[in-house]
């Protein structure tokens, strides 16, 4: 089995309990059995690095980002290594309006760095980039990553909610549904959206919420080959599956 959680906030998104630390992130995905994780704040990538780092010979780690569309579209971006995550950071900051924060309003967007120490990020970061969900797609998959639309059954910000139905352009790798009753009902009611691998996340924002092994939908049912030579699952070897299969 491959149990596995490719939608994590940490406390620098707004909202976002404060205790979403890197490390507590680190340690509750290893305490709860995961094999692979990838960290995907809204609109930056200023924790993912010392994730990185701590996941190192613990959990395979993805380096992500959730990133809102022009059309106010969330679309996750996950890398297989900090490299390719670094070239698509810039290119999300250079596409951020310059917005600043209100704490009060929207909530504190904490970074974390190597020796836990805390700083803020002032710019506002739960807010439409001007990148459109075309945009968003080429991109993670120049920099050597890959996209897929977030929680389809969430009533704001999926493609769905915003759209009406998923466009054929840019066609999806993957598609994403809450793992929760609520996601599960959505699927059971509409059926599944469309003919491409599902994963089951938790968008967490909270440690409480990150999938366990347990209620983890297990990817090899999906055919996904998401192991190494040696057998073991790497961010890598996920990358390569997801970047094979058809669409952008």
């Amino acid at each position: 089995m491959i149990a596995y959680d490719l939608h994590i906030h940490s406390c620098l998104t707004a909202r976002a309990d404060n205790d979403m630390t890197p490390q507590a992130i680190i340690d509750k995905a290893v305490e709860n059995g995961l094999d692979i994780i990838a960290l995907t704040d809204h609109n930056s990538m200023r924790n993912v690095g010392v994730a990185s780092e701590l996941a190192r010979d613990r959990i395979a780690f993805l380096p992500g980002v959730e990133v809102e569309s022009s059309e106010e579209v969330n679309v996750v971006c996950v890398f297989p290594d900090m490299r390719s995550a670094v070239r698509m950071q810039k290119i999300v900051q250079a596409n951020l309006h310059d917005k600043k924060n209100k704490p009060a309003k929207f909530g504190h967007q904490y970074i974390v760095d190597e020796d836990g120490d805390i700083d803020e990020e002032d710019k506002l970061l739960s807010f439409p980039t001007k990148m459109t969900i075309e945009e968003i797609f080429y991109a993670a998959r120049q920099m050597g990553g890959a996209a897929f639309y977030a929680t389809l059954d969430q009533k704001a910000y999926s493609v769905v909610s915003v759209l009406g139905t998923i466009p054929k352009r840019p066609e999806p790798k993957a598609i994403e549904y809450t793992n929760s009753e609520a996601g599960k009902r959505f699927l059971e009611k509409k059926g599944k959206a469309i003919d491409k691998p599902v994963f089951f996340n938790s968008n967490a924002h909270r440690l409480a919420d990150i999938n366990t092994r347990e209620n983890s939908a297990d990817l090899e049912e999906l055919g996904a080959d998401i192991r190494d030579e040696a057998g073991n699952v790497t961010a890598e070897a996920f990358i390569d599956w997801l970047r094979a299969q058809p669409g952008i």
